[in-house]
């Protein structure tokens, strides 16, 4: 077979990665499960086999769901913090000693005890709890962007904002929020990025030492003194628990909140206000009827989803798709891709905001036993600020040239987005 044009996405193409499904189109059409010489693994692309793959955590280990790479350096960078000086005093000798494989980085029967913590947790008894801080948090942003209505929404409020919502919810003090978003620019910079020198692999120890440290201290706070905040409610469940995560485990469960909350909204919120500057009659009919918000975030999130694929390692041969898979093996499972078959999507490539059924087919959370336990509060955060923008503002317009996008085959979203909120 001749060579599939997502090899460009995988070699990090620029172009390729404006927009990275359309470069999965003849793949999911023609050979659905094909293997990739640049990645160095099998390509799922239609949406029967991602959902497949998805389904069976058995057959298809999370373990290493960002890969092989960022699996051994993401292990050397808590070997190394845990040889620090300032490591070993202040958390410990078992500091270390876990390979942190909790929530989307384990399996059955471990996955399903960490997915009953935090789904506890995130009730939605809990979440409406929280919706109060989340308007106010909302209302900050917005009114900012009032008053300084030229900004480069990436940076200046989709990172900030989402981030501040998930230091909301932690119970944490916004002027954490600059430190937060350091630290997550630091787990994020080996996901879907092959490229990272030594240097800056290394440097990545002092992300994990801090965010270890600062937390640690936070969960031994909640421990003597709970808020009925999100640290505070996974301790008090931790600790009722028959099987209790260790403490390094409950340090991987916060970064995983707020890593993976922060960066799927603020990728998302970055991607809807792009495609809102580039079609402003959607940001009328938008500002016209608030009712349509969540039917425009649901077909944003299908079209354009903040996370295109992810890993999955073989550990038994299986065929699939008419393709021999071997134990060992690892597959790309396309999200974008699966998103935009023709044969679950009527006319796919289309925001129809109409559509049907959406949220029950498309995989951009996931699926199966691994689909996100933090769907209700991404969807909350970005509904509540897109009808303060839309309520707000007239529109939104480019105040630059059209933005390039995040340097990764894994996240999905403008790296800057210069634009100007019309009043």
């Amino acid at each position: 077979m001749t060579t599939m044009e997502y090899e460009r996405v995988f070699s990090l193409d620029d172009e390729a990665l404006k927009c990275p499904y359309e470069h999965f189109k003849r793949a999911r059409s023609e050979c659905p499960v094909s293997r990739s010489e640049v990645a160095q693994v099998w390509v799922i692309s239609d949406h029967e086999h991602v959902t497949a793959v998805l389904k069976d955590a058995v057959t298809f280990s999370t373990k290493q769901m960002l890969g092989p790479q960022v699996a051994e350096e993401w292990q050397r960078m808590i070997d190394l913090a845990a040889a620090t000086p300032e490591g070993k005093e202040k958390l410990g000798p078992e500091y270390g000693t876990s390979p942190r494989k909790v929530l989307l980085f384990a399996d059955p029967p471990e996955h399903t005890r960490h997915r009953k913590l935090i789904m506890s947790a995130l009730s939605s008894a809990a979440i409406r709890s929280w919706e109060g801080r989340i308007r106010e948090t909302a209302q900050l942003f917005v009114d900012r962007l009032a008053e300084q209505p030229r900004v480069n929404f990436v940076e200046d409020f989709a990172n900030a904002y989402t981030m501040t919502v998930i230091a909301d919810i932690l119970g944490l003090p916004r002027e954490q929020v600059p430190q937060m978003l350091k630290w997550a620019a630091g787990f994020n910079s080996m996901v879907g990025n092959p490229n990272l020198t030594q240097e800056e692999v290394d440097a990545l120890v002092d992300v994990r030492l801090g965010f270890d440290l600062y937390f640690d201290e936070q969960v031994q706070q909640r421990r003597k003194e709970p808020t009925g905040d999100l640290i505070s409610r996974v301790i008090e469940l931790n600790d009722a628990a028959e099987e209790k995560l260790a403490r390094d485990d409950l340090l991987q469960l916060f970064q995983l909140v707020m890593v993976g909350g922060s960066d799927t909204s603020s990728t998302a919120l970055a991607k809807m206000i792009e495609y809102l500057a580039e079609n402003p009659e959607q940001w009328t009919e938008l500002r016209n009827d608030a009712s349509r918000i969540p039917l425009f975030m649901e077909e944003m999130l299908r079209t354009e989803s903040p996370v295109q694929g992810m890993f999955r390692y073989v550990t038994k041969d299986v065929e699939l798709g008419g393709q021999s898979l071997k134990q060992g093996d690892y597959v790309w499972v396309s999200l974008g891709a699966a998103n935009r078959d023709p044969k679950v999507f009527d006319d796919p490539d289309t925001k129809n905001l109409d559509r049907k059924g959406t949220p029950a087919k498309y995989v951009s959370f996931g699926g199966g036993p691994h689909t996100c336990p933090g769907t209700a509060l991404i969807r909350l955060g970005l509904r509540i600020v897109l009808e303060m923008l839309t309520a707000r503002f007239t529109g939104v317009r480019f105040t630059g040239e059209k933005p390039a996008s995040k340097k990764s085959f894994l996240f999905f979203g403008p790296a800057e987005l210069h634009v100007e909120f019309l009043n």
